[in-house]
Formats: structure tokens, C-alpha cells, sequence
């Protein structure tokens, strides 16, 4: 399976369990709503999580040396390889025309997205550094940055106090109806962005 093959895939299995999601909120409890809620939030999380490392996966395929990678990838993933090129200037090469030339050389690993302990809060400022790590745009999903920031909020409040909303059911379903919506928006644009990532060559410097 292809790259793209692989964003399309991911994107259409969390879209189908928000669509589920939503199914079930209708006319649920309290309760079932608060954990639909999570279940929402997780989405996002995961999702954003999933598409990242196989973004990062398929980059690294590329074996790109690091005269040639993105220095935005750099900054956001490798910022100890800055202190590598930093330990190798010294009096015997700083005046040469590149003292740096065997190290930009080598080929740039980006570090890989470590799942299960990166990204554990997926409020706005840690998806648009993401993003902004990526190189790319949040305009289109700046407008759900309300909801992504109420759903954290919300999904912390049942993970770690354990209790249901206190708000009405009805308005509580609408509200992870809409938090869903918000989810697979920016999952949507997420992916559609990571599918033109190397055609628009944003991995290369």
C-alpha cells in the first residue's frame, strides 16, 4: 500500500467511528454522552497521531541527507542534531568554505513520533505546532479551534474527575455531534494536506 493509500485509510477508519459515534448519541444518557465525548476527543489524538508517523515514516524513505531536508522538519523533531553541528566548529575548520559539508553529507533520520507518550494533549497550540512542524497551513480548521479546545477541556474533565457532564442530555448531544464534526474536519484537512506533502515537495529544503 502506497502513501496515499495509507492517509486514505487511516482517514476513513477514524471518519467511520466519529459517524458512529454520532449514531449513538442519539437520545443517549447522560453518561454514554460523556464517554461518546472521549471517545471523540480520541479520535483527534489518535488520528492526528497516526497520520504524523506514517507521514514521518514515509520521509525517512526518502533518505534525504540534511543539505537537502526541510529545516522546519529539523527544528521540530531534531533539535539535538543543532548541537551535534555546533561541537564539530573549531579553529582547524572555521575558516574553510564549509566546515559543515561532511555532516550536511550524511542522511537526516527525523525523529520518529513516539505514539504513546507525544502529543497527550491535543489542544490547539500542540495541533498547530504540528502543523506549523509539517509546514502547513491551519486556516482552513482555525475556525474549530473553539470546539478542539472545549473537547480537550471536556475529555480531561471525565478522564480525570470520572463523572458525566452536568449540562441537559440534549444539549450535551448536541454538543458531541458537533465536537465530532469539529474532529473530522481538521482530520480531513489534516490528510488532504499530507496527501500533496511530497508532491508539493515540503520535504525538501
Amino acid at each position: 500500500m502506497g502513501f496515499p493509500e495509507e492517509i486514505q485509510a487511516l482517514l476513513d477508519s477514524r471518519v467511520e467511528t466519529l459517524g458512529r459515534i454520532k449514531t449513538r448519541s442519539l437520545g443517549a444518557d447522560s453518561l454514554t454522552l460523556t464517554a461518546l465525548n472521549v471517545l471523540v476527543y480520541a479520535q483527534l489524538e489518535g488520528g492526528v497521531k497516526d497520520l504524523s508517523a506514517r507521514l514521518v515514516r514515509h520521509l525517512n524513505a526518502h533518505n534525504l541527507t540534511f543539505a537537502n531536508i526541510n529545516p522546519k522538519l529539523l527544528e521540530w523533531r531534531n533539535g539535538k542534531d543543532l548541537e551535534r553541528f555546533r561541537k564539530t566548529v573549531s579553529f582547524s575548520n572555521i575558516s574553510s568554505a564549509n566546515p559543515f559539508a561532511p555532516l550536511l553529507a550524511e542522511k537526516a533520520k527525523v525523529r520518529p513520533i513516539n505514539r504513546r507518550f507525544e502529543f497527550n494533549q491535543m489542544h490547539w497550540e500542540e495541533l498547530t505546532s504540528i502543523y506549523s512542524g509539517l509546514g502547513l497551513t491551519v486556516a482552513n480548521v482555525a475556525p474549530s479551534r473553539q470546539k478542539i479546545s472545549e473537547l480537550v477541556e471536556m475529555r480531561n474533565d471525565a478522564a480525570h474527575h470520572g463523572v458525566p457532564s452536568k449540562m441537559a442530555a440534549e444539549r450535551l448531544e448536541a454538543l458531541v455531534r458537533g465536537n465530532a464534526l469539529a474532529v473530522g474536519t481538521v482530520l480531513t484537512d489534516f490528510s488532504l494536506q499530507l496527501l500533496v506533502f511530497f508532491a508539493n515537495k515540503l520535504h525538501r529544503r
